[in-house]
């Protein structure tokens, strides 16, 4: 059967267009989604990482303060009362010191006035090794019931061969504006886990607590699977402490580009062909008017 020039200009028009078409969907698309992905967890893991050198910074030089105090105590243990006001005066986010032999004996405390006496109980789940001396164990607290969040730094040490314990308790505002620095999109989780689970988590609309996050390596991208909803979460260890920062990050984050792309290029692609077709249906039926007017005329004309 011979098509007319209508049927044939619609039918190239339609190869080129579902040829156009499937070049995108099958070469662009997974490039450009490829690309999207790399550039986006980039940006966030060097925001996490940015944010993760300060609170490691912060903690470290926490963590020298229980050691120059164990240094000075035991080279001076008559002074140790002026030595915990001095550190004090020196370290005014520090909350409380306090040292107490493990058995019954005598007490040294010293408070910070600017803060309401506290009466703190750590169960052995609060405490996380640090990594910055292997005698230190470190908590962060994030409970409730206080007006103020924490961080306690404890160790053990021996003066005259008697055993004590040091207790450090800092006001974690600084630690808590670090993670309330970081430039994340506000459907971001951003959390804070130990090995017991999550310790630090901002408030956010959706419920999110890294369950399936893996602990066991420094730095892992993760696909988690919540609900509906599906994540990529960027896990990274501290230096400072056994801690780790967990950032999830929405799937759509990475796919509303490449959607946006596609309907794009379908437009761009589909527009001029839709375009063209309509010129060449007017163009052939404007030709078909000239040659049934020119057949009529040389009709007329032959009669």
């Amino acid at each position: 059967m011979k098509l007319s020039l209508l049927n044939r200009i619609l039918i190239a028009l339609s190869i080129i267009t579902a040829a156009s078409l499937l070049l995108v969907w099958t070469v662009v698309r997974p490039k450009y989604e490829a690309s999207i992905l790399v550039e986006r967890l980039t940006t966030v893991q060097q925001l996490q990482k940015s944010s993760m050198d300060d609170l490691d910074h912060t903690i470290t030089d926490w963590s020298h303060v229980p050691q120059f105090i164990i240094s000075q105590v035991t080279e001076r243990p008559n002074e140790g009362e002026s030595i915990l006001r001095i550190m004090m005066t020196l370290h005014p986010e520090i909350i409380q010191m306090r040292i107490h032999a493990t058995g019954p004996s005598d007490e040294l405390m010293s408070q910070n006035t600017s803060y309401p006496m506290l009466n703190l109980q750590f169960s052995d789940s609060m405490w996380v090794r640090s990594k910055v001396d292997s005698a230190l164990h470190i908590a962060w607290l994030n409970r409730t019931d206080l007006s103020t969040q924490l961080f306690a730094i404890q160790t053990q040490f021996q003066v005259r061969q008697i055993p004590f314990m040091l207790t450090v308790v800092w006001d974690a505002k600084r630690l808590n504006d670090i993670l309330a620095g970081l430039p994340f999109d506000k459907d971001y989780p951003v959390s804070i886990h130990s090995l017991s689970g999550a310790i630090m988590q901002n408030a956010l609309s959706i419920k999110f607590d890294g369950a399936g996050t893996s602990m066991d390596t420094s730095s892992t991208v993760q696909i988690v699977h919540e609900g509906t909803r599906s994540w990529r979460v960027l896990t990274n260890a501290f230096q400072s402490a056994q801690l780790w920062m967990v950032v999830a990050i929405p799937e759509e984050i990475f796919t509303k580009p490449v959607e946006d792309l596609l309907l794009y290029s379908a437009a761009l692609i589909i527009g001029p062909m839709l375009l063209m077709a309509i010129l060449g249906w007017l163009l052939s039926h404007q030709m078909k008017r000239f040659i049934e007017k020119m057949k009529t005329s040389t009709d007329t004309a032959g009669e």
